[in-house]
């Protein structure tokens, strides 16, 4: 679990879905008892370590990338009514499930390397991947819903010229460059391969 402070009312934390898997919690169990011993335990961890203390109504916003890990962003909202206990805490949970292949690379040449490699298994995707350039690297992603076992083959691909992210396209769309929205791969593949 990695934590990082971005306010003082608000902290996002990481988990990875080894972490996840390790403490028995999936995408359907999340709202259930393993539930509810992650969110103790990270509000917990966030006190003793941060200096974030729980009063009133937090909000927690978890996304769920299911091969990825879980975001969670917590917020406090503000104070309970005044008779209610001081120690007791709100907890107001929105859960998002992100279904998309998201990549980091370091450089145009990883990226390359990958694209020559998953070509052939593009004409099982709508739109051949978005090429973005955010913040020093270079992300390929994949907005639509894939087959299990295409999905499966993108990712076994990916990770062996880049890593898994947890930058949002959201964000990349926002404050990084696009390269290319639609048929990157295939792009790529035809310029350099």
């Amino acid at each position: 679990m990695r934590f990082e402070k971005q306010t003082k009312e608000h902290l996002r934390v990481y988990l990875t879905a080894n972490e996840l898997s390790l403490r028995g919690i999936a995408i359907d169990t999340i709202v259930g008892e393993t539930g509810q011993e992650l969110w103790r335990e990270l509000l917990e961890t966030a006190e003793a370590e941060y200096g974030f203390t729980p009063q009133g109504a937090v909000d927690l916003n978890v996304t769920m990338f299911p091969r990825d890990g879980i975001v969670i962003d917590v917020q406090k909202v503000g104070a309970l009514e005044p008779e209610a206990d001081q120690e007791q805490v709100e907890i107001r949970l929105t859960i998002d499930v992100i279904h998309h292949l998201i990549y980091q690379f370091e450089d145009i040449e990883d990226v390359i390397d990958a694209s020559v490699n998953l070509y052939p298994h593009m004409h099982a995707t709508d739109h051949g991947g978005a090429l973005y350039h955010y913040d020093g690297h270079y992300y390929l992603h994949f907005a639509e819903v894939l087959n299990p076992q295409v999905e499966e083959r993108l990712a076994a691909i990916l990770s062996e010229y880049g890593k898994t992210t947890t930058v949002s396209p959201y964000m990349m769309l926002e404050y990084g460059k696009t390269i290319q929205s639609v048929q990157a791969v295939k792009e790529l593949y035809d310029t350099f391969a």
